[in-house]
């Protein structure tokens, strides 16, 4: 059974011990070789700050049982190389500031081996912190640029989901190269087609819209995209607003398509709907406000339809095995919640680099974890390989294209519509097609 408790003080005697650890972050284990903090004999301290609780729940929640369901099961199967990973974990409500705190709590009284995890208020707040700290940290919500890098050798920050500048310029590709429109949907958008693009007046939504700006400018586009700030209160003007534009397709980057596809719904706006990699799960849209010709697309980073994926859905499925306190209805309504699929692939990662260790002979050292997480591609089905090989750290770079819709019977159901590929694969029909 997985440990979950929070160690408030450390003995006496073992600070004598480790007080050059707490300055180089390194101790010495026993016999047993050199290791960080966070290894014991039977134990790996793994800890996470984020939302259970509060406006971020409903994200927070399916990533951290996702999480936790594959450490338990690998600690039900004998653990790593015979340590048992201690799951150290607090709920920071969403509150950036309350997260800073129990982020220094874990690094430096409950002593972490690594961090899973990072929100985007986490990132803003405590990145800095955490990378001076030296922590290993494995990043799963935070899109925002500044946390990807394509060369940064020896860094402890590894991202797995896709950035947002990939995210928006791939939708704005998607949009130009797609035939989804006219009577049949199977025409291209018109040469002279505006594209709307709507997202959220914070940190991430002006990334998301500058990267698409820039990419638009480059390919000769940006005189006909109109970008808009907005919250969900006023997302039915900001549908007014583009209507009256004439916008031919609307690129929503947020997380509230329920909200933005309503509100296209009630103002009788039928114009194909794009959206972020967030919101390619059939819970982020409702029945009630689709229409066939209002098609609803989005980027997908981990597709659920091939078989290495469907595999992967069962894998994760037995995962949630082990984790007692939700039922068994609960799990399998996870199976199609793209966050708790989220947290399961972060889970899958962390398990593989930590069994890495064993498997190559090494110490438990926060340099170890880069050859460890550098060492070989990480392959998860339904993602498309990615590796952190001579100090890259983007992630998943290609994704696929995805689409909701609702079948005869009134069920939602979902589907991979064009496979992974990145920004000029999908632009290259365009560009000889428009000569661009």
């Amino acid at each position: 059974m997985m440990m979950r408790t929070i160690k408030k003080a450390v003995a006496l005697a073992l600070v004598a011990v480790l007080g050059v650890a707490l300055l180089t972050g390194c101790n010495t284990n026993g016999g047993d070789g050199v290791h960080a903090q966070g290894i014991t004999d039977d134990e790996i301290r793994i800890g996470m700050v984020f939302p259970v609780s509060g406006w971020a729940a409903f994200f927070g929640v399916p990533i951290h049982d996702g999480i936790e369901a594959v450490l338990n099961r690998a600690n039900a199967h004998g653990g790593i190389g015979g340590r048992q990973i201690n799951f150290i974990f607090y709920d920071d409500q969403g509150l950036p500031e309350v997260g800073h705190v129990l982020i220094e709590t874990l690094l430096e009284e409950d002593r972490v081996f690594a961090l899973m995890g990072i929100s985007g208020g986490q990132a803003a707040m405590s990145l800095d912190y955490m990378l001076d700290f030296g922590v290993p940290i494995l990043n799963i919500t935070g899109g925002a640029g500044f946390l990807y890098s394509e060369y940064d050798p020896g860094s402890m920050l590894f991202n797995i989901q896709p950035s947002n500048n990939i995210d928006s310029p791939l939708l704005l590709a998607r949009a130009l190269a797609t035939p989804v429109f006219g009577p049949n949907r199977d025409q291209y958008l018109p040469e002279d087609g505006i594209i709307g693009f709507l997202t959220a007046p914070t940190e991430a939504g002006f990334e998301l819209a500058a990267v698409l700006e820039s990419v638009a400018t480059e390919i000769g586009v940006r005189d006909r995209i109109i970008v808009d700030f907005a919250t969900a209160d006023i997302y039915p003007t900001m549908v007014h607003q583009m209507m009256t534009a004439g916008v031919s397709t609307l690129i929503y980057a947020g997380m509230g398509g329920m909200a933005i596809s309503a509100a296209m719904y009630d103002a009788g706006w039928y114009v194909p709907l794009f959206a972020t990699y967030g919101l390619s799960t059939i819970t982020s849209w409702s029945v009630e406000t689709y229409s066939p010709q209002r098609p609803i697309f989005a980027n997908i980073w981990a597709e659920d339809t091939s078989p290495q994926a469907l595999e992967m859905l069962r894998d994760m499925r037995d995962s949630l095995n082990y984790l007692p306190r939700i039922s068994s209805a609960e799990a399998d309504g996870y199976i199609d919640n793209g966050f708790a699929r989220a947290g399961y692939l972060t889970g899958m990662v962390m398990v593989e680099a930590l069994q890495r260790f064993v498997d190559l002979g090494l110490d438990f050292t926060w340099e170890n974890f880069v050859t460890a997480m550098e060492h070989a591609p990480f392959s998860l089905g339904g993602t498309p390989t990615f590796s952190y090989a001579n100090g890259r750290r983007m992630g998943v770079e290609s994704l696929a294209l995805w689409e909701f819709w609702v079948n005869a019977q009134g069920e939602a159901e979902v589907a991979i519509v064009s496979e992974f590929s990145d920004l000029e694969e999908i632009l290259a029909p365009w560009r000889a097609r428009t000569g661009r």
